[in-house]
C-alpha cells in the first residue's frame, strides 16, 4: 500500500478547489492509467496546474472534485501524491 504525501503548489489563492487536476501516466490497460498525484484547483488556477503536471512529465486529467473535497480543508493548490518523485515534481515552483 502506498502512503499519500501532502504538499502545496505555493501559489496564494483563497478559493476552494472545485476541480481536481490528476497527474497520470499510461497504465497496463487501454483505459486504465496510473495516478501519481493530484492538485486540487479552482477554475482560475486550472491551466497553471495542467502546465505544472505536463512539465513534470505526466498527462493532466481534470475533473470536478467530489463535493466533500471542494472546500476547506481542500484549498486551491493542495497537492496529494502517491510517490516521492511526483511529490517533488508537482510541488516545485515554476
Amino acid at each position: 500500500m502506498t502512503t499519500p504525501t501532502d504538499d502545496h503548489t505555493g501559489w496564494t489563492c483563497d478559493a476552494g478547489a472545485s476541480l481536481i487536476a490528476e497527474a497520470m501516466t499510461p497504465g497496463p490497460g487501454v483505459l486504465l492509467g496510473v495516478l501519481h498525484g493530484v492538485i486540487y484547483v479552482c477554475p482560475e488556477h486550472c491551466a497553471e496546474a495542467e502546465l505544472r503536471i505536463t512539465a513534470a512529465g505526466y498527462c493532466p486529467e481534470v475533473r470536478p472534485a467530489p463535493e466533500s473535497h471542494r472546500y476547506d480543508p481542500w484549498p486551491c493548490g493542495h497537492i496529494t501524491t502517491y510517490d516521492d518523485q511526483a511529490a517533488a515534481e508537482l510541488a516545485q515552483a515554476d
